[in-house]
């Protein structure tokens, strides 16, 4: 018999059909109390989002949709909220879906919506410009190569999912052909008050998407077989990367150990086998330890390992793509979040591209001077602080330091078996007012949504043993990277520029003790600097240090030079900003200069040259206003459209 077609009947008595009506009385309930709408329920905090919003009773169905046998469809959401980028960010997302190199040809993405190929991003931007938040979909068929036409399918996907949200929705998308898996990406609009804002319960977010998706896929290609879900899981078990095996695994620890399916029981002969293969696999990574009562002893920290490996085998692919690079997979490192041992990075940026692709992450690779290239995951604001590929770069954080609230809960915690609540606070130091231990259960709050502690349905929490230390590394993970440009020029244009560049600045401490490939290129681009300064008659010191008048020389010569190739690109005499007065004008571009990067902001008698912090570069493109106090330079934005 054909494993397409598994029923096989059986004799057996006539059932009592009390249970069937019992469970549709039951269901009737559910869609009876369910509604699609919000109306009657009390309004929330403007950019706040309700438990429960519209596809409730749809996603409490969820489970009906699918099966085990259905086709897989990873689904990922994000909701993004206009915070201080505001529509920036919108329209940032909406710019990366269309990006050049993810068309099917390597051509840009074509963006579409319900009937027209080819969507106006701009007129969506603009019917977006008030909205209080943005949904945005990564659909990804595992089975996607097979299918006829993804813009098809995501029509009736959405088209299903308007059904189920009981509204119209303004959305685009476009086709990614770009990385091994083609995938979609999906912009929703959220709306906002004055429109009506889109609410959407979490459980169709986490189950409804996924359940569309995977039956409209299952009927184009008919159910999985077989043959096909145990190769899927069996290419699983020496994967360099966090599987669903390993969250099967994880979800049987038992202190940290797996005990083997033979006396656990509960999995099937195959499954039993793929998962010794997954546990025999982890062992050559250094990630399990078959013990001697043939249990397996997990590393601490396992899942981050593999996560890790995940990710630099997703830079390996970004790699193969980028012309002109020569960074071998064996010098790849993944930076993390907390940095670790790893400390400050010093070194050159050497390519840039999409890391989080639902929240415009970047993923920067520095060339260390440790030899190792380093990927790091960065936050769309920590990306624009970067300068072009090719420039000078460290990274790093602040000192992370303990907080006193989180000795006080560990305290409380030892002196009571794990658990910490408000009233063993307050039995332990009775002078404690409600509002302080208000503060520790918000930091605990905190805690919980980053994995570090549990939250009891007594009120209480369980608090581990370590939980000083995790809460630190989790502390770590939140904090900002710390990213200083030492040049935003390559090191090809400091050898002979006139101007004094970070190689004049470059103390030979950082030097010493490494021996990188970039390193080596470090030494002779400096010799050859100092060569070319001699030549060109700057002097230099016993040390090869440029003495204070050379370098004010050379600081002069570099911003002439900039204000000459400006006032012949703009065709405009450039504007001397004096103490006091102030200038009007467009923030038309961006130029980097040895010095640093600099706006070039044009009104209409001329054009100012001004320093850009990275406050300033959201205002890119708008009309602003610039006051000369001192030394320094005040922005404000103008309202009012200037005149041309």
């Amino acid at each position: 018999m054909s494993d397409d077609f598994d029923f096989v009947p059986r004799l057996g008595k006539i059932r009592s059909q009390g249970k069937v009506k019992t469970q549709l009385k039951r269901l009737k309930r559910v869609v009876a109390k369910g509604r699609l709408g919000t109306r009657g329920r009390q309004s929330l905090a403007p950019g706040a989002v309700r438990h429960a919003g519209r596809g409730k009773v749809q996603a409490a169905l969820a489970g009906h949709w699918s099966n085990q046998r259905a086709r897989r469809v990873i689904v990922k959401v994000h909701i993004a909220r206009a915070g201080p980028t505001g529509m920036a960010s919108f329209t940032k997302h909406v710019a990366y879906i269309r990006r050049e190199g993810a068309g099917r040809e390597g051509e840009r993405g074509k963006l579409y919506d319900r009937s027209v190929d080819e969507a106006d991003a701009k007129s969506f931007n603009e019917r977006a410009s008030e909205d209080r938040r943005q949904f945005r979909l990564i659909v990804s068929p595992e089975d996607a190569e097979r299918m006829k036409d993804l813009t098809r399918f995501t029509r009736e996907f959405m088209s299903q999912v308007e059904k189920d949200l009981g509204r119209r929705l303004d959305w685009v998308a476009a086709n990614h052909h770009d990385t091994a898996q083609p995938h979609v990406h999906i912009v929703i609009r959220g709306g906002n008050a004055r429109n009506g804002e889109l609410l959407i319960d979490r459980k169709y977010i986490t189950h409804g998407f996924r359940a569309r998706a995977q039956e409209l896929v299952t009927l184009e290609l008919g159910q999985r077989r077989l043959r096909e879900m145990a190769a899927a899981r069996s290419n699983e078990a020496e994967r360099e990367a966090l599987t669903a095996i390993d969250h099967d695994i994880a979800r049987s620890l038992t202190d940290g150990r797996y005990t083997p399916e033979s006396e656990r029981g509960g999995l099937s002969r195959f499954d039993g086998a793929v998962v010794n293969r997954r546990l025999r696999f982890l062992r050559t990574l250094d990630l399990a330890k078959r013990q001697e009562d043939g249990r397996w002893a997990m590393q601490q920290g396992w899942q981050d390992t593999l996560r890790a490996l995940g990710r630099r085998g997703d830079v390996i692919r970004s790699l193969a793509n980028l012309e002109g690079r020569n960074i071998g997979a064996s010098r790849l490192h993944v930076l993390p979040r907390d940095l670790g041992s790893a400390g400050e990075i010093l070194g050159r940026l050497s390519a840039t591209f999409p890391g989080d692709e639902l929240r415009n992450g970047t993923t920067a690779l520095i060339e260390g001077l440790d030899g190792r290239v380093w990927s790091i995951e960065m936050t769309e604001q920590e990306a624009v602080q970067l300068p072009k590929p090719g420039g000078i770069v460290s990274v790093g954080r602040g000192v992370v330091e303990p907080k006193p609230a989180d000795r006080t809960i560990a305290a409380i915690a030892e002196r009571n078996g794990g658990v910490y609540s408000d009233d063993l606070h307050s039995a332990v130091d009775p002078t404690s007012s409600p509002a302080f231990r208000l503060a520790h259960k918000r930091r605990l709050e905190a805690l919980r949504r980053l994995g570090v502690v549990e939250r009891n349905a007594d009120g209480t929490w369980t608090v581990p043993n370590n939980f000083e230390e995790r809460a630190l590394k989790a502390d770590a993970t939140q904090q900002n990277l710390t990213i200083n440009v030492r040049s935003w020029l390559p090191l090809e244009e400091l050898i002979e520029r006139h101007a004094e560049t970070w190689l004049d600045r470059l103390d030979q401490k950082e030097l010493a003790g490494a021996t990188g490939p970039l390193v080596v290129e470090l030494r002779t681009s400096l010799q050859n600097r100092q060569v070319w300064l001699r030549r060109e008659g700057y002097p230099l010191d016993a040390n090869g240090k440029l003495t204070n008048e050379a370098v004010i020389g050379l600081k002069i010569a570099e911003w002439e030079s900039a204000v000459a190739k400006e006032s012949k690109r703009t065709g405009m005499a450039v504007v001397e900003i004096t103490n006091g007065s102030d200038f009007r004008g467009r923030y038309s571009y961006n130029i980097e200069l040895a010095q640093g990067r600099f706006a070039v902001i044009k009104g209409t008698d001329g054009f100012v040259l001004a320093k850009v912090s990275n406050v300033h570069r959201r205002w890119l493109g708008q009309d602003i206003s610039l006051r000369q106090s001192g030394r320094n330079t005040q922005w404000q934005t103008v309202r009012t459209r200037l005149d041309r």
